[in-house]
């Protein structure tokens, strides 16, 4: 699978046909997808100056009432998850099937446990692995970061050595290189994608994506990936019918 820089990951107009994200481009708050918690959370934050959610999305927050305090947390939920059959849960790993056939798409979907800085305006953030049966995609490791990131040094000057603020993928000692744009970011080098997902699925108990933001905020979201193993399982299930 060839990818192109100058395009959004593989994965992520495939999600968009479906109208599974439909908020990506612009950013993800009001999308009718979001949970009353993500929702809330978004509003939560208390540093105006430090913001970096697109304008857009900054104009869709304001007026929005906040949920009542007793809400529970809800799961991960996509934007457009209603055009999505939610499937099952497995710790913070849901999973979700659209389509049949050959045009059937699975993929295992969480948001961060943790957001540092915590004061720091975003929108929800997503990492998922998608699997597309017709065009025989098992691994496709995406992110929705929330916010507009700072490409890494090579994908503004090819060839450049990487930098220590280039937008990665953590896993235990392990550092991966990641794309970025328009907010989403995905591999350097797809062919990773089936290690990462084989890392992701073995006894590291958390995955960390780190970013600097357009303002220069590093940022750094952590995922939890108990129960991300039998999510994927599940996920390969289902795109197997």
């Amino acid at each position: 699978m060839v990818r192109v820089l100058s395009l959004l990951p593989v994965g992520i107009p495939v999600l968009l046909a479906f109208g599974l994200v439909t908020g990506l481009l612009g950013g993800l708050a009001g999308a009718p997808g979001l949970s009353a918690t993500a929702a809330w959370a978004q509003d939560a934050a208390v540093d105006t100056s430090g913001d970096d959610a697109a304008p857009a999305s900054r104009e869709r927050r304001r007026g929005r009432q906040r949920p009542a305090a007793h809400a529970e947390r809800k799961a991960a939920t996509p934007p457009g998850m209603q055009q999505a059959t939610p499937v099952a849960i497995f710790g913070d790993w849901n999973v979700f099937v659209n389509g049949d056939g050959r045009n059937k798409l699975c993929y295992a979907i969480a948001q961060p446990q943790a957001r540092s800085p915590k004061t720091l305006k975003r929108d929800t953030a997503y990492l998922f692995v998608s699997v597309r049966k017709g065009e025989n995609v098992q691994n496709e490791v995406a992110v929705m970061l929330g916010f507009p990131s700072k490409p890494a040094a090579s994908q503004v000057k090819p060839g450049s050595a990487a930098a220590p603020t280039d937008p990665s993928l953590n896993l235990g000692s392990s550092r991966y290189g990641l794309v970025v744009k328009d907010g989403n970011a995905w591999l350097q080098n797809p062919a990773e994608e089936a290690r990462v997902v084989s890392e992701m699925s073995a006894r590291n108990p958390k995955l960390i994506i780190k970013t600097m933001s357009l303002r220069g905020n590093p940022t750094s979201d952590e995922y939890a990936l108990g129960g991300f193993a039998e999510a994927m399982k599940r996920t390969r299930e289902e795109c197997a019918r």
